[in-house]
């Protein structure tokens, strides 16, 4: 198994992270791409929240109408509940907590919109994707990433599993970070965490973690079966879900049968009918 999945497994966990606030504020970073009909299910949450536009006033304005939603809930307010469960669809948003001044902990929110990579650039940072989130506190200093915010949480994939992961920003110690901390510099390790969890999210979704089908021991094969299947044409979900219960069994790379079947020309429907077999 990749270091960075096993680093993310041994991260702690919480079924109800709104208990977890400790008298800090309670606030939400949710995907409206993700979840297209959000914004009316949160003016439908038992109390009232403050809600805003992430896109604005920052570089990415003209993007408003696929912008994120900051949503802010008073503490030990019933709507928290509500709130990580519109997270949990479709890995739609992460919640995070803060003691700092609202305004100071929004800032920090647009400001991590923008990153930068040698390979791409100054670019859009869709941080509140919960498998990117992951990538980037496995791999930048908890500091930078975290500014204001004391803790932030994921979502499981599941609806099966109840746990979140939780990433704290640790002990603060020496002079704040400045402005001149971002925009945060990703590193190509970034991206490769980033790729492992999006690989383990979507297994997940398909086979919880607490269904015990698939133990973690099993990641590793099921995981490089995938990928071998990607490398040769069988790219959609579809297919990897018809293909799954055999991803497990053992390894298609040293098959000869599997092999032939995945190097042929064949369209892809057509070879996951072979390997169904």
């Amino acid at each position: 198994m990749s270091s960075w999945l096993n680093r993310y497994l041994e991260q702690p966990e919480t079924a109800e992270p709104w208990q977890e606030a400790a008298g800090e504020a309670f606030y939400c970073v949710i995907d409206q791409v993700r979840h297209p009909n959000v914004l009316a299910s949160l003016y439908q949450l038992c109390n009232p929240v403050e809600i805003s536009s992430l896109f604005q006033n920052t570089p990415f304005g003209e993007l408003h109408e696929v912008s994120p939603f900051w949503v802010r809930v008073e503490m030990e307010s019933a709507a928290a509940a509500e709130l990580a469960e519109l997270c949990r669809i479709n890995r739609s948003g992460i919640l995070l907590t803060a003691s700092a001044d609202p305004v100071e902990v929004l800032a920090h929110a647009r400001r991590l919109l923008r990153m930068h990579s040698e390979t791409y650039g100054d670019s859009l940072a869709r941080y509140y994707d919960p498998t990117f989130w992951c990538a980037l506190a496995l791999t930048v200093p908890a500091h930078d990433l975290h500014g204001p915010w004391e803790r932030v949480f994921t979502p499981p994939a599941n609806s099966g599993d109840p746990s979140w992961r939780i990433w704290n920003r640790g002990e603060v110690t020496g002079e704040q970070v400045g402005d001149g901390a971002y925009p945060i510099k990703l590193e190509d390790k970034t991206l490769a965490a980033a790729d492992d969890l999006r690989w383990w999210y979507w297994l997940r979704a398909h086979e919880a973690e607490t269904a015990g089908r698939m133990p973690n021991e099993q990641l590793p094969l099921v995981l490089d079966n995938l990928r071998l299947l990607v490398e040769h044409g069988i790219d959609e979900g579809r297919h990897w879900e018809r293909l799954l219960p055999h991803l497990s069994l053992r390894s298609l790379r040293e098959h000869p049968g599997y092999m032939h079947v995945l190097r042929s020309r064949m369209p892809a429907f057509e070879k996951v009918q072979r390997l169904e077999v």
